[in-house]
């Protein structure tokens, strides 16, 4: 095909344990294929063709894509997707399209991004993963980066602003942010950030704007702490959702006293009030431990412990695995869950005690033959 051309494809068949609701067939088939043509200086021009093919009902995209770059610092890059999909064996054929433009500027002193992308209600592609489908999007970022001296390294002030329209209740959202992330020469970083921000859920518009400070870093040769603590309105996401706001508090710290042996712990907080009534919905805290020791270039051991208050669970692993050479592994493990609940005649019921739930074993061995 040439020194300027890149052909990948593949083809997979994939055997249903189940069968789909309203889809006949055991087997999908799905072919993929890619298409690169090099145009210099890292531009290129592309296309993709992609489906899932049952006995009567498909779904099949095809499309291209061009990344072309205007001078040493920016690049112009653009895609064009098109899906053909029958979800059932009766139902009607439903096209769509996503079609996207960015304008990217990085250098040393400024970032900036320009871009808009329309993806359309009935665009679908069931080889890949599409985030929202009925929405036109305006995107524009700015980043400038100071560089005040030795001991503050490095200043970026973060300009961001996104409008989106939601095609089925034709409201629009918008995402606006301002942050201040700072670099220090130990190697710690802040960053403080307010962002005015709606987001549309089944046709109604709610608000999610709130603030975010953050802050961590390698303080020694043994430990490294991170921080962060985020505030701001939310959605409660039910059939019947509702205007709340609510925290979400992180803290992690890794502690290496020598190089065999590191203790990774973090504890995690999030909570939702209702802000009709500012009732308390929910609070969710977890705390997790993690001890690797690394007895030698072979062998090395892990126990993992995490306490869930939601869900009311105590959860210890227990893994050895020793590795020969990459691709010889031996791994053995065992695990154990507590939860607050106890047996009583024919069910479960809540308790104040943790007991015993659930325990399992593995191993696994896997060796690599070489000719």
């Amino acid at each position: 095909v040439g020194e300027k051309s890149r052909i990948a494809t593949i083809y997979a068949v994939d055997e249903l344990l189940t069968p789909e609701p309203g889809r006949s067939g055991t087997r999908a088939h799905f072919p993929i294929l890619r298409y690169k043509y090099a145009l210099g200086d890292e531009s290129y021009v592309g296309a993709i063709l992609t489906g899932r093919e049952l006995e009567n009902s498909f779904n099949r995209v095809v499309g291209t894509d061009a990344s072309i770059r205007m001078t040493a610092s920016s690049t112009l890059d653009a895609q064009a997707l098109f899906s053909q999909s029958k979800a059932t064996d009766v139902a009607d054929r439903m096209d769509g399209h996503s079609i996207s433009f960015e304008y990217n500027h990085g250098s040393r002193d400024l970032d900036f991004i320009i871009g808009t992308n329309k993806v359309s209600q009935n665009f679908s592609s069931e080889t890949g993963y599409v985030t929202r489908t009925g929405i036109l999007s305006f995107n524009a970022f700015a980043r400038p980066k100071f560089y005040p001296g030795d001991f503050l390294r490095r200043v970026d002030v973060l300009l961001q602003t996104n409008g989106t329209r939601d095609e089925l209740s034709n409201l629009w959202e918008t995402s606006n942010e301002i942050s201040v992330t700072s670099i220090f020469s130990g190697g710690q970083n802040s960053r403080f950030s307010y962002f005015h921000s709606t987001e549309i859920f089944l046709g109604e518009r709610f608000k999610t704007d709130g603030f975010l400070v953050s802050g961590g870093g390698q303080f020694t040769n043994e430990i490294n702490l991170s921080l962060q603590y985020r505030r701001a309105n939310a959605i409660f996401f039910s059939a019947t959702p509702y205007q709340g706001r609510g925290s979400r508090a992180t803290a992690s710290l890794v502690f290496q006293p020598w190089s065999q042996l590191e203790i990774n712990s973090s504890i995690t907080y999030v909570d939702f009030f209702r802000s009709s009534d500012n009732e308390r919905i929910y609070e969710y805290p977890i705390g997790r431990l993690r001890l690797t020791y690394q007895l030698n270039k072979y062998l090395f051991v892990r126990g993992i412990a995490e306490f869930n208050k939601f869900r009311r669970t105590l959860l210890n692993d227990f893994l050895a695995s020793f590795t020969y050479i990459p691709g010889t592994v031996f791994h053995l493990g065992y695990g154990r869950l507590y939860e607050r609940l106890r047996w009583e005649n024919t069910a479960y019921v809540n308790d104040d005690d943790f007991f015993e739930t659930r325990r399992g074993f593995f191993f696994k061995l896997s060796y690599l033959w070489r000719s």
